[in-house]
């Protein structure tokens, strides 16, 4: 990177980002409240079975899985600007109608809306910081965005923690308008924004033909780095399910190791974020990004592996260091993605490009419990040897994804001119001598042009 590059990469991020900073804290903060509520409210305040809630949550997860990308084809068309703050009033307006969903099938329509909101969200803040700041500044931008989004969902979640000592329902109540106010103020930071000067425009663009819009189904370079990153990033998974099935699973390790655990990764994510996106910019930056992250995944699960055998002051030690590498893995993938997946994506086309780049994380929740499952339960120690050669291989493998086009056709020309080398000269002779060429007649007058002209250079009759 330049020294003119680093310092604008460096420079005071514009008055538009920093009110879209304070969007994406509101909406963390509320989001952190609803979090720690949400199960206890729908068993105890709606009455509903388990089983129920859990069919409502994985059918409003598969929802708003199918919609990510048309929600994005209507935000290049509409402006992300626009298609944010509408699902910021959705969402505030769904929480509203909760405390009236008493049913099945209200429930289901009520939580199935609220995660195509939920979901479509973060691919429309990732476009406006690209129409908010310059090039450079875009993956520092999210950085910081991603420590305010941890701080605020683990101050939301302390707020709530202290709210239900109460266990009433009027406190469930209140979390829950509490939450629906956050929305509707992070909509109105939202409306407030205006495009950097110079910058992109983010009131939408021009119409596409449908085929266009959907062309980054046949990219398939960005294709392999979403799937690539999507194995890379099931660090999530490690943390939310394969750290607390591990602990379980020894007795010799305290339970609240697992507590530890997430308050570990929350604090180091809120201190390093934003220098762990130093120096990525681009794809290839990006590609190297999920290299290293793959790595310090790897060398988690070999700790992980290891902390099974040993006795339990050593296993904790390691239990916590392993989640220390995990964060750090995890900031390096979310400053790789971030870097693929602006640097990549068309402006004419940005927001269907996030989002569906955004698809490979909705998918690593469906499967990446049952790959933890499977490897942590079913394998043991073994299995987090797996995964640690999974996720280096998905590293490595983005990293040469991440390569330039032009480095891809190096051997072919290099083959071309090394063919040409050895093709034979001909051999020299004697010389011939040749005939004399004739003069060239006397030029016309230019009257005399203009037939021709008219005629046989312009390919039409006279």
């Amino acid at each position: 990177m330049t020294q003119a590059a680093d310092a604008a990469r460096r420079g005071r991020l514009s008055d538009g980002a920093v009110t879209l900073l304070v969007a994406v804290f509101v909406d963390a903060l509320g989001s952190g409240l609803y979090m720690a509520v949400s199960v206890i409210f729908f068993t105890r305040y709606l009455d509903l079975g388990s089983g129920q809630v859990g069919i409502g949550l994985s059918v409003a997860g598969a929802l708003s899985f199918l919609s990510l990308v048309p929600v994005g084809i209507l935000a290049d068309r509409v402006g992300p600007r626009r298609m944010l703050i509408a699902a910021h009033l959705v969402r505030g307006a769904l929480l509203l109608c909760y405390p009236f969903a008493s049913g099945f099938v209200p429930f289901l329509c009520v939580v199935s809306l609220l995660a195509v909101a939920d979901r479509g969200a973060s691919p429309l803040v990732q476009g406006l910081f690209g129409t908010a700041v310059g090039k450079e500044q875009r993956v520092r931008a999210m950085g910081r965005a991603r420590s305010l989004q941890n701080l605020g969902l683990a101050l939301g979640g302390l707020a709530a923690g202290a709210a239900l000592l109460p266990d009433s329902d009027l406190v469930y109540l209140l979390v829950l308008y509490a939450d629906s106010l956050s929305f509707l103020l992070a909509a109105v930071l939202v409306a407030r924004l205006r495009p950097a000067v110079g910058g992109p425009s983010e009131g939408g663009g021009r119409p596409l033909p449908l085929r266009r819009r959907l062309s980054v189904f046949r990219d398939r370079r960005f294709t392999v780095l979403t799937t690539l990153n999507s194995l890379v990033s099931l660090h999530v998974t490690v943390l939310t399910a394969g750290v607390p099935l591990w602990v379980l699973a020894h007795d010799g390790i305290p339970r609240t190791v697992i507590a530890w655990t997430l308050v570990l990764n929350t604090v180091v994510v809120v201190l390093f974020q934003v220098r762990a996106t130093r120096d990525t910019v681009s794809a290839a930056d990006g590609g190297r990004a999920l290299r290293r992250s793959g790595l310090l995944l790897a060398v988690c699960c070999g700790a992980l592996a290891v902390s099974g055998t040993v006795p339990a002051p050593a296993a904790v030690a390691l239990v916590l260091g392993a989640v220390a590498f995990q964060a750090f893995a995890e900031m390096h993938q979310q400053a790789g993605a971030w870097a693929i997946s602006y640097d990549l994506a068309p402006e004419d086309r940005r927001q269907v490009y996030l989002a569906f780049f955004g698809l490979g994380n909705a998918a690593r929740n469906t499967y990446g419990p049952l790959v933890i499952t499977f490897l942590v339960v079913r394998q043991g120690a073994g299995g987090w040897l797996l995964l640690g050669v999974l996720v280096a291989g998905a590293g490595f493998a983005a990293a040469r994804a991440g390569r330039p086009a032009t480095a891809a056709v190096r051997g072919p020309v290099r083959e071309e001119h090394v063919r040409k080398q050895h093709v034979q000269e001909p051999v020299p002779g004697p010389v011939q001598e040749q005939p004399p060429v004739p003069a060239a007649p006397p030029a016309r007058p230019a009257h005399a042009v203009l037939p021709d002209i008219q005629g046989g250079s312009r390919g039409h009759s006279s």
